[in-house]
Formats: C-alpha cells, structure tokens, sequence
C-alpha cells in the first residue's frame, strides 16, 4: 500500500493505493496497517497527528512531499500541509487539508480521496 498523490490546478489529492485492479485494495490495506501495527493500541486517537506523521513517513521519504509548518508560509491555521520546497529551503508550493476541524485527514483517507487546498 502507498499513498498516491495528484495535482490539479486547485489542490492536491491524496489516495490510498494497493492493487490497482481493486479499488477498495488501499482502503483494505489501511485497516490491515493500523491493525498488524498496533496503532489502535499505540495511539489514543486514530486520527491523532503523531499517526498521521508515522503514516506519511515513507511516502515522505520516497518523494518530494514534506510536512511544512503554517509559520513557515505566513498560514494561521492548524491545518495539516504538505508542501515541495527549492534547494534553498524555501516553500514553492503547499497544500492544506482544511477539513481538519471537522475530520482527521487519516480518518477521510480511510474513507476515499482527501482533497488538500492550494494555498
């Protein structure tokens, strides 16, 4: 299973992918993960941000993405982002997932497709 992200003209949108013949494969595959790994037992919230960031760490590792912090572009929300930056660090594009107050954005990806707002 891995995440799969898209980029349109207004936002990302982030999937769970598995077999790509099966549709519900990478819905399947998130259950099996948080099971075989205990996160229902290790974290008291499903949707908490420290799942999410273990969640996301090897599609961060593996890809240009990386978690960016509000303060570093000037955003005053809470709202999870994910962003590219240049070779001197500097943010050149981010996206964020603005649902956050009303659902975890690992709840929603269990669900079917997030979308992340261009910001």
């Amino acid at each position: 299973m891995y995440i799969k992200a898209e980029k349109l003209e207004y936002g990302l949108i982030l999937s769970l992918t598995g077999d790509e013949h099966d549709e519900g494969s990478g819905k399947r595959a998130m259950a099996d993960y948080v099971e075989c790994w205990g996160y229902d037992d290790k974290f008291d919230t499903f949707g908490c941000d420290e799942m999410m960031h273990e969640f996301f760490e090897e599609f961060i590792a593996n890809s240009e993405w990386e978690w960016i912090s509000p303060e570093e572009i000037g955003a005053l929300t809470d709202a999870p982002i994910l962003g590219i930056k240049d070779e001197n660090e500097e943010v050149i594009e981010a996206y964020g997932y603005m649902n956050y107050a009303v659902t975890s954005l690992m709840e929603a990806l269990r669900h079917g497709n997030v979308i992340l707002r261009k910001g």
